[in-house]
């Protein structure tokens, strides 16, 4: 919040605010591009209310890449921005202690082309999948996750382009959080893609809020808030309420899949307290 972002960048077109009253304060965040952006910003929104005041969520009309995210958060033009623990921004800026998902994100199931379910119904160990190759962000955290464990991996420093690059046989799986691909799907009809029936890929990932390094009184904002509202139970009912989270309890059968996980115990899999909240959703 060093700087007033209105005066750099004129085109503001979204405002989250859940007060009828004017805001009190404004944050600005990087372009909503996806429904997971939306309810990110829906429990961003939450968390700084539980202060009290009125503050409104205002996303910039630039689409950005991470890395650029990152810069704009550390120049102050824009307060807020969300990524992965390995990413730049843990880098560069301040993270808030508190996974915005819970640990979700490291559970992934795999967006493939249709007709080709049978590659995957011969995977079963890490091995198995050495053998395929996955398409990741070039910036994302987890894409190092996956470099680390052998497996090939195919980037592109702009996100959106993976699908694109998917259906163009660029690479084999598109690993994505259990809680991403349904909607993404769903408007790309033309790209013939789908979610592979039966692998569940796990390693320790989480997706958490960034804030400039000195914006001491920010961070202090959103740390009060996202706990009070995890300890008033607000925080899990907005997710698990959430069209994107209940899309898993819908479409992902969680529970029935074959785990092949990166760096984490079955113990630790079956102690995860949102995990086993949203498979009890499901019985």
């Amino acid at each position: 919040m060093r700087l007033n972002v209105s005066t750099i960048l004129s085109a503001i077109i979204y405002v989250v605010c859940f007060s009828s009253q004017a805001c009190q304060q404004t944050l600005y965040v990087p372009l909503i591009e996806s429904n997971k952006d939306k309810l990110i910003t829906a429990l961003l929104s939450l968390s700084v209310n539980k202060s009290g005041n009125d503050i409104c969520i205002r996303q910039i009309d630039k689409s950005l890449t991470e890395a650029r995210k990152s810069m704009f958060v550390d120049k102050g033009l824009i307060d807020v921005q969300w990524a992965s623990k390995g990413s730049r921004a843990n880098r560069l800026l301040k993270p808030i202690p508190e996974a915005i998902f819970r640990g979700l994100g490291g559970y992934r199931i795999f967006v493939i082309r249709k007709g080709e379910q049978a590659r995957f119904d011969k995977i079963f160990t890490l091995d198995d999948l050495k053998k395929l190759t996955a398409g990741q962000g070039d910036f994302w955290g987890d894409t190092k996750v996956l470099k680390s464990a052998g497996l090939p991996v195919v980037t592109s420093t702009q996100a959106r382009r993976l699908w694109k690059m998917l259906h163009a046989k660029r690479y084999d799986y598109l690993p994505l959080a259990v809680h991403e691909p349904w909607h993404d799907i769903k408007i790309r009809p033309e790209l013939n893609l789908t979610v592979e029936k039966n692998l569940l890929l796990v390693y320790p990932s989480a997706l958490y809020f960034y804030v400039e390094q000195d914006d001491h009184k920010l961070y202090d904002l959103l740390l009060s808030g996202m706990q009070a509202a995890l300890a008033d139970g607000s925080y899990h009912a907005l997710l698990l309420k959430s069209d994107m989270i209940q899309s898993v309890v819908k479409n992902a059968n969680v529970k029935g899949r074959r785990i092949i996980s990166i760096n984490k115990t079955p113990a630790e899999i079956q102690q995860d307290q949102f995990l086993n909240l949203l498979i009890k959703q499901t019985e």
